[in-house]
């Protein structure tokens, strides 16, 4: 008794305690998985797989007579962090894996320092689409989300054989089977064009199809530094800031390593840490690895000191240092291309051991900032937005709402984190891409210059098929001139273009297309200008760099705590209250909007009739209507003189087909009519509503005579009215700018494609009034039975002939 008695009380204390232990451990769950959740989508694969393409062509010797590939691949080589994986291949007409691709380790870096040597310039054709099938070669087994990064090294064409055509051919390989399949696979691929002489068309298919990076080296002096660059975006690491040779180490750093490009390439540099002992090339240390190159020196020390440390030596700007640590600023990732109008949102969050640090006390004590720059290139970059971040929500995430980009050009996004002691820096590189770009192009064919006006498409989902461009010119002395680019084998437009005066030109362009799924797309790219000398050629003149829209574009605290949104306009609340109450209602802009629509559809209505003879039709209706007031006057006339209704009988010139058809002097009433009036030399039996008598043909004279004059007077107006029209419209297009020439251009190319289906359209047409003329004979040839008027054609045609003499005569003796 006791027991159940017990047990009878102890259940009901016991449960809740259950459930509330439950509940707990759900809710630590869910938030455990949040957190993992925020965090994946923040931080990707920390692990790159980066895999280096080289290429040793004989060209090679020409564009990089002093073989610096060889020390920017020992750079990456000894950048690469341990956990990595990393492989080499040089290719020529043969492709071949230099070094291993495998795990980065002390053993691997030491292979590739005795490898690297062997990059020549020995090949002799450049088997691009081969080389990244090889260093691809797990494609079909590894797994697409992975941190597969490709960098590609070339200063060439697509080159296997002597034929061109089948060059060509390997080409469009590349692009229409090589290019998808390595993008499913979860490839990056960061194209270096060593040359102006590389296929550049394909070097951004190649880069912006996968999200990479896409760099030209004029020169193989910019090779490392672009290399650095294909490097930060294929294994981006933590930076802290540099800043007068000064930088400052943390207690959570596990190690550092520090990057210092000498600006005299004999000089020397020295590091002194915190406790002011010095370290250099010949110290001997177990932490501490010292490279020195020919123009560079890289310092890795772990177990560093906290505090600040100095170099001593005069230092280039691309220096930088990079740590590792438990304590990490991770970035949401952003796409490495972007186009024109693209809306982008910034998160970025702090992390100690792989979880958010959400304590609110050292959260405190960090400032976060945000700065955009913008350039041409990575070497003329300028501040274009700035702003103070705060923390959102509570998992101490940053966000921000990144200005919309408008200009053509790279950018770069960097977040900096200073917690007085604790400092951390990460870069993001970006390019800045318009739908289509225009550049101007020198080419040599046949031994002579040649400069192509060329069009490239970044649209994704553009109808190659249905593009139309034109260029309007205008040049010196006020000549003015239009080209049409042709689609090309390199999935480009190009016009060639050779100026015959000396002096500048500007050419604006105008794209027309569809996309994929039928929308229509009308660009005016930006005008390209540039000048032509005799002695000098064509040289294009670049349009300075500025995003004037960007800088300073609101407050800071404006954006501080905002969403992401599509928007930047409405990121803050305050700003849409204020909109609620200082504008008008919704309900009268969404109303006024619709009847702008109407007005809109109307007046582009009305100028497509009046363009396309809308005219002619409105006064063929106004004759329509006045004939039928005649005939009304007539019919009032007739019934005041005799009690039959005048519009029994038709008038003479109805008898003649060739007359009634025009003029549509014959009303449906009165044909209906006349077709139900019986013929007296046939048995048809009479109609119940025909009429007794028919009035005296001399009866109709005085309507035949109003019908010609006002037949004749509305011909007069008919033709001024369109003469008027005609004179209205070109006036209208005198005003045009020379820019109009564009549209007449791409419309008639548009109206030669839409000949075909009015062609067709006509020829259905005739048939149809094949036809009704048919039916008209018919009709015709019964209302002269009905009258008794069955003659045969020169009868008729006598007849006819006779009535309008007698008409003439009577009219002159009226006057």
């Amino acid at each position: 008794m006791n027991t159940r008695t017990n047990t009878g009380v102890l259940a009901p204390a016991r449960v809740p305690v259950f459930l509330l232990c439950l509940w707990l451990a759900l809710c630590a769950a869910a938030a455990s998985a949040q957190e993992s959740q925020a965090s994946g989508a923040v931080q990707a694969d920390t692990d790159p797989d980066v895999r280096l393409v080289i290429d040793v062509s004989g060209s090679m010797k020409r564009n990089d007579p002093n073989n610096l590939r060889q020390p920017a691949v020992e750079l990456l080589v000894e950048l690469l962090p341990e956990q990595a994986s990393a492989g080499v291949w040089t290719f020529g007409k043969w492709v071949n894996m230099l070094v291993k691709h495998q795990k980065v380790d002390d053993k691997w870096r030491e292979s590739a320092r005795s490898l690297a040597p062997k990059i020549n310039s020995a090949g002799l054709y450049t088997n691009i689409g081969e080389a990244l099938e090889k260093a691809a070669y797990d494609i079909s087994y590894t797994d697409a989300d992975k941190n597969k990064q490709i960098i590609l090294l070339t200063d060439g064409m697509v080159d296997i054989d002597k034929q061109s055509q089948l060059n060509q051919k390997e080409w469009r390989r590349i692009v229409d089977e090589l290019i998808p399949k390595l993008k499913a696979g979860g490839y990056r691929i960061h194209t270096i064009a060593l040359s102006n002489n590389a296929d550049r068309d394909l070097m951004n298919k190649l880069s912006v199809a996968t999200d990479g990076l896409a760099e030209l080296a004029e020169d193989a002096d910019q090779l490392m530094q672009i290399f650095l660059k294909a490097f930060d975006a294929a294994a981006p690491a933590e930076q802290v800031e540099l800043s007068d040779n000064q930088f400052v180490i943390d207690s959570s750093v596990e190690e550092f390593t520090a990057l210092i490009f000498r600006k005299k390439a004999s000089g020397t540099v020295a590091l002194a840490s915190p406790d002011q002992q010095r370290l250099s090339a010949s110290t001997n240390d177990s932490d501490l690895r010292w490279h020195r190159a020919h123009n560079y020196d890289l310092i890795t020390v772990k177990r560093p000191l906290e505090g600040t440390w100095y170099i001593d030596g005069e230092i280039a700007e691309q220096s930088r240092v990079t740590v590792v640590s438990n304590l990490n600023l991770r970035l949401k990732p952003l796409p490495t291309n972007i186009i024109s109008g693209d809306k982008l949102a910034l998160e970025a969050l702090l992390q100690e051991d792989g979880q958010i640090i959400a304590n609110p006390d050292f959260l405190a004590l960090m400032d976060v900032e945000a700065e955009l720059s913008g350039g041409h290139s990575f070497d003329s970059l300028v501040s274009v937005w700035k702003q103070a971040l705060k923390q959102d929500g509570a998992y101490g995430r940053y966000r921000a709402a990144l200005p919309e980009l408008t200009n053509e050009g790279v950018y770069e996004l960097k977040i900096s984190v200073d917690g007085k002691t604790f400092q951390r820096q990460l870069k993001h590189q970006m390019t800045l891409r318009r739908p289509f770009s225009a550049e101007l192009r020198q080419a040599f064919v046949d031994g002579s210059v040649r400069y192509l006006l060329t069009v490239n498409a970044f649209h994704s989902e553009l109808d190659y098929n249905s593009v139309s461009i034109v260029a309007s010119i205008a040049g010196p002395n006020n000549s003015n001139f239009t080209r049409s680019l042709s689609f090309t084998e390199a999935d480009n437009w190009q016009a060639e273009f050779m100026p015959d005066l000396e002096g500048d030109y500007v050419a604006k362009l105008r794209v027309k297309a569809r996309s994929k799924n039928g929308a229509q797309l009308d660009n005016e790219l930006q005008a390209l200008k540039f000048s032509y000398s005799a002695d000098s050629g064509l040289s294009q003149s670049e349009k300075p760099f500025a995003e004037a829209s960007v800088e300073n574009e609101e407050p800071v605290e404006e954006l501080e705590t905002a969403e992401p949104v599509e928007a930047q306009e409405s990121v803050e609340p305050a700003q849409e209250d204020a909109a609620q109450t200082e504008g008008p209602p919704a309900w009268m802009l969404y109303a006024a909007l619709g009847v702008g629509n109407l007005l809109l559809l109307g007046l582009g209505y009305f100028a497509f009739r009046k363009i396309m003879g809308g005219p002619k039709k409105d006064i063929l209706d106004e004759i329509e209507a006045e004939e039928k007031a005649l005939e009304e006057q007539s019919d009032a006339a007739a019934l005041d003189d005799e009690p039959e209704p005048e519009e029994d009988e038709p008038p003479m010139e109805d008898l003649d087909p060739d007359a009634a058809e025009p003029e549509a002097a014959m009303s449906m009433d009165n044909d209906e009519q006349l077709l139900a009036e019986p013929d007296s030399s046939t048995d048809e039996p009479e109609p119940e509503n025909a009429p007794a008598d028919e009035p005296a043909m001399d009866d109709l004279d005085g309507s035949a005579d109003e019908a010609f004059d006002a037949l004749e007077t509305m011909a007069d107006e008919a033709e001024q009215a369109e003469d008027s029209a005609d004179s209205d419209l070109a006036a209208e297009l005198e005003g045009f700018d020379e820019l109009d020439d564009l549209d007449a251009m791409t419309m008639e190319q548009e109206m030669t494609a839409e000949q075909g289906a009015a062609e067709g359209s006509d020829a259905q047409n005739q048939a149809e009034q094949s036809s009704e003329e048919a039916s008209d004979d018919d009709m015709v040839q019964a209302m002269l039975e009905a009258q008794g008027l069955d003659l045969a054609e020169e009868e008729l045609d006598d007849a006819i002939s006779s009535l309008i003499d007698d008409l003439e005569d009577d009219d002159d003796e009226n006057k």
